[in-house]
């Protein structure tokens, strides 16, 4: 729910927004200083369609789960206004740059293609990166820079795939291993998952028959599909991964003693679930994107001497981040109530998809609580059954 704080938070915000298309926290105004918004707002006159640029420390705790979509939705629900929305990700003090779009010619997928091409071009400046993204949008150079980044991710792949290379159990894991694929593969391919997606979507409601032949991918479909899919979620999980290792180096052993605990079974955990296949799972990789979230929560709670317990993030994607409320379903097994975050409650209401985590199987997109690959199955990665390093012993001994 929204407070009366996160409101004046939101007025402030698109005040800013309004009267120069850019909003800088002034936690971040030694990063994306006045000379960067400058440049940030000449590039922006140059591009056709409205853009809103925002800088943002997330945290995990607050009113918008530290995550970087829940952000620009809830901004534009608070005042819907069209156009492109580019926010900082600074949960993991990391430099990364994500967003949407509303009502414009460029879609989501062109909106995160910015900003991984920005995050190559400028890894280590927040402003530079702001002004880098904004720039390859009014130049029209997105695609070109994006093309560069997978280049540069496929090189370190095959680096970390040579005989020379080397890993480590105690290093936080393998550093930015990752699939490339080509742009233009990947444009065809997301075509095809949302087709699919929302073909099966109509299907469900009952607004298209359901066919005894169901329709199949050729496989090399399929493998391209998931290279393009999962590649962002691997190298995420390889640099929060290593990010959590470090900081449990780093941070003196003291304070509360059963979330210290908690931060080394869940980093332990976390490193098993990657393992050491540059092809994994994807649904292993978002277990263990939730197990590092949950490390560095116990890792926190540990330095501030209080007790942890983890939170429950979103049944329909951890990615999420963690749940608003507890939400009644109607499912084919009955009533059920599952804690899901604001974005998907507000998409219920209003009648829209949610956004639920799918993976291909056998050439189709299924559920991840269908899959029945454990333990993020039966306890959706921790919304249903909070314990999940020992639902993880359980099922993977």
């Amino acid at each position: 729910m929204t407070t009366e704080s996160s409101r004046a938070d939101l007025d402030a915000i698109w005040a800013a927004l309004t009267d120069s298309g850019v909003y800088v926290h002034p936690s971040l105004a030694s990063k994306v200083t006045p000379e960067h918004v400058s440049q940030i707002q000449a590039n922006v006159a140059r591009i056709d369609e409205p853009v809103f640029v925002i800088a943002y420390p997330l945290n995990y705790d607050d009113e918008f789960n530290g995550g970087v979509d829940d952000l620009v939705a809830t901004l534009h629900d608070h005042d819907p206004q069209p156009g492109i929305y580019l926010a900082t990700d600074t949960k993991f003090g990391e430099v990364r740059i994500g967003g949407k779009s509303w009502d414009t010619d460029t879609d989501d997928y062109g909106v995160s293609q910015a900003g991984y091409a920005a995050g190559h071009k400028e890894p280590d400046n927040l402003g530079d990166q702001l002004v880098a993204a904004t720039q390859m949008m009014a130049d029209g150079t997105v695609a070109e820079g994006y093309a560069a980044f997978e280049e540069a991710a496929a090189a370190r792949r095959e680096s970390s795939q040579s005989p020379s290379s080397t890993s480590s159990y105690d290093d936080g894991g393998s550093t930015g291993v990752i699939v490339g694929a080509s742009l233009a593969v990947a444009i065809v391919v997301v075509a095809v998952w949302l087709a699919l997606s929302w073909r099966r979507f109509k299907r469900e409601r009952g607004d298209i028959p359901n066919r005894t032949k169901a329709f199949t991918l050729p496989a090399s479909v399929v493998e391209r599909v998931r290279d393009a899919h999962d590649s962002a979620l691997i190298a995420r999980a390889d640099r929060e991964l290593l990010a959590l290792g470090e900081a449990i180096d780093e941070t003196d052993l003291a304070g509360d003693t059963a979330a210290w605990q908690a931060a080394l079974d869940h980093y332990d955990a976390a490193k098993r679930v990657r393992g050491e296949s540059a092809r994994p799972d994807v649904l292993d990789v978002v277990g263990a994107l939730v197990l590092v979230g949950r490390g560095r929560d116990a890792l926190e709670a540990a330095s501030a001497g209080r007790p942890y317990a983890p939170a429950r993030p979103c049944y329909f994607h951890p990615l999420h981040g963690t749940a608003a409320a507890m939400t009644p379903l109607t499912t084919d097994s009955g009533k059920v109530v599952v804690p899901l975050c604001t974005q998907c409650r507000r998409d219920l209401k209003a009648h829209r998809r949610p956004d639920i985590l799918d993976v291909v199987r056998d050439g189709r997109p299924v559920h991840y609580f269908d899959s029945g690959v454990e333990p993020w199955a039966s306890t959706g990665y921790g919304a249903l059954e909070p314990d999940l390093v020992t639902q993880l012993h359980r099922t993977r001994r």
